[in-house]
């Protein structure tokens, strides 16, 4: 075992989210390769002031305009309360650990004494990554920042004080070849992929390299989490459920999401794809390992688009998973889909599948949101996955740059022509990394350097003909104006108003929804036809590798 050791710092917002497989991957390489590591997780734990951390500005020195970052403890909460996902009965408040997370990441770094604190965060969590770095910046080791939000806003990123170092691109490789310089006493102003600030303000700015082949890569060490993070719920029950890769990137062009941006920067820098896919072998040894050692009951297939297979290697996943036939979720495009594919896949173990539909007006969407398929090709894949019998949810957002409420009308009329399960509703925020952001900015309806939040919070564009209360008015009863019959719409418009009226009435419908179509199955999926084997497989691995 080395004497070299990493903290690793997950600034969290939701206590029954998905495992994270970047920190978990970062944590076995580091142990495959003798360092001691440790993990500062903050889901569990309360913010300052309980909800919120202030007076952030944009520089993370604490001092200016200030930036109220909202900690979302009740995430999934106002999701059931807005009737987008089924209520369950959640664990969270138990596994609370009603303690401060600056004491206690503070205790964490006075006790393990790192030499490298490592954290990996997404634009909605910088800030408050900031706060928790800011914390213990007194001890004065070194940081690095990584994710999307250090690789597609560099120089935001390098510019917080907390910041000592950041990795633009993946850090699978930047982060060894960081501690192995760093625990020898040599110099790392080379490290590729690293942005590095010296004492003089002067910031180093490496080559990126080739994306890392994900077949070389090891089983993730989910282990570093607390088993209470190994619960997820899906379709109104818990499960213990695990995230596992089988692509890295997507084939498509979204302009509200950074994956192409990541196959554009990649092709620049390094001639590489950034878009790859992982072999069924492996996939099938992170499948074991979890099932037989960590008792995972559910799997999560968490690449953007899960069908994103040539009819062969569709062929090959089926074929190996139908050796575990887990319960398991997946996410792909409508027009990836045909009665061939969910049949086959329900055969192994689908369980519910989501869609990204995002927005019912044809000319829109394909025009601004760049998903050009017409309108009757979803809704016959939605109505082919009804019928199989599979639960599917359906992904749309409002609040688009330039979008109207007239034009968010289409989107809840599209989701009247089929019966999903589930729907979300989110409010479009424009990250940086997507080609939108830069539509926004020049808009005018968006400040160049705006940190944007989680896609569960409020706007942060300013657009005269789509108000940010007209946008959480809608998302609050978006499900209504689809489930509901017409004769009630103007009912429902009195509730999408943010005033004492408009609160009550929602209030009565919200009830009224969740009593309609809200019936939680009594059932859970795992123990219908006893999917989880009884014994533990002969062949499962004792350990990751």
């Amino acid at each position: 075992m080395s004497d070299f050791r990493v903290l690793l710092i997950y600034p969290n917002q939701r206590a029954e989210s998905l495992v994270p497989p970047s920190i978990a991957m970062f944590s076995r390489l580091l142990k495959n390769h003798g360092y001691e590591v440790d993990l500062f997780d903050s889901s569990f734990y309360d913010l300052d002031a309980d909800d919120y951390i202030a007076q952030m500005d944009s520089s993370g020195s604490g001092q200016g305009d200030g930036i109220e970052v909202v900690k979302s403890k009740g995430d999934a909460k106002s999701l059931i309360q807005n009737c987008l996902v089924r209520p369950y009965e959640s664990k969270a408040d138990s596994l609370r650990k009603h303690e401060g997370a600056v004491e206690v990441l503070t205790r964490k770094v006075e006790g393990f004494q790192p030499h490298l604190i490592a954290v990996t965060s997404t634009e909605s969590t910088v800030l408050l990554a900031m706060q928790l770095l800011k914390a213990v910046r007194h001890h004065r080791i070194p940081t690095i920042l990584g994710g999307v939000f250090a690789t597609f806003a560099p120089e935001r990123a390098i510019d917080f004080t907390e910041v000592d170092m950041i990795c633009v691109g993946e850090g699978e490789a930047a982060l060894l070849d960081l501690c192995e310089r760093m625990q020898a006493g040599k110099g790392y102003d080379d490290v590729t992929n690293l942005w590095i600030k010296k004492k003089s303000g002067d910031i180093i700015r490496n080559p990126i390299t080739t994306p890392v082949d994900v077949d070389q890569l090891p089983t993730l060490d989910i282990e570093i989490f607390e088993e209470g993070r190994y619960y997820s719920p899906m379709y109104g029950k818990l499960y213990r459920m695990l995230p596992v890769e089988t692509h890295r990137g997507c084939p498509y062009t979204c302009s509200y999401c950074n994956s192409p941006s990541q196959d554009v920067f990649y092709k620049e820098q390094t001639g590489g794809k950034f878009f790859r896919k992982r072999s069924m072998e492996k996939v099938r040894k992170d499948i074991l390992y979890f099932r037989d050692v960590l008792k995972m009951n559910y799997v999560n297939f968490w690449a953007d688009t899960f069908f994103a297979y040539s009819a062969r290697e569709f062929d090959a996943f089926c074929e190996m998973y139908s050796e575990f036939k887990l319960p398991f979720w997946c996410c792909t495009r409508p027009e990836t889909v045909t009665a061939e594919r969910i049949k086959k896949l329900q055969d192994v173990g689908l369980h519910m599948i989501s869609f990204g539909l995002e927005h019912g007006n044809e000319e829109f969407r394909r025009d601004v949101v760049k998903r050009p398929y017409p309108n009757s090709m979803a809704i016959e894949a939605f109505k082919i996955v009804k019928k199989a019998g599979v639960h599917f949810s359906v992904n749309n957002i409002i609040g688009f740059p330039g979008e109207t409420r007239e034009l968010a009308n289409d989107t809840i009329e599209i989701n009247r022509q089929f019966e999903a399960d589930q729907m979300s509703c989110s409010i479009y925020q424009p990250y940086y990394g997507t080609s939108l952001r830069k539509v926004a900015v020049d808009q005018g309806y968006l400040d160049t350097d705006t940190i944007c939040p989680a896609n569960s919070g409020a706007t942060v564009m300013d657009m005269p003909d789509f108000t940010s209360d007209q946008l959480k008015g809608l998302r609050r009863t978006f499900a209504m104006y689809v489930k509901f019959p017409k004769a009630r719409w103007k009912e429902i418009q009195i509730a999408e108003q943010l005033t004492p009226e408009g609160d009550k009435v929602w209030e009565n419908l919200q009830q009224e929804f969740i009593a309609t179509f809200f019936s939680t199955p009594e059932t859970d999926i795992t123990e219908k036809g006893g999917p989880i084997p009884a014994t533990m497989s002969e062949s499962a691995p004792t350990a990751p590798v």
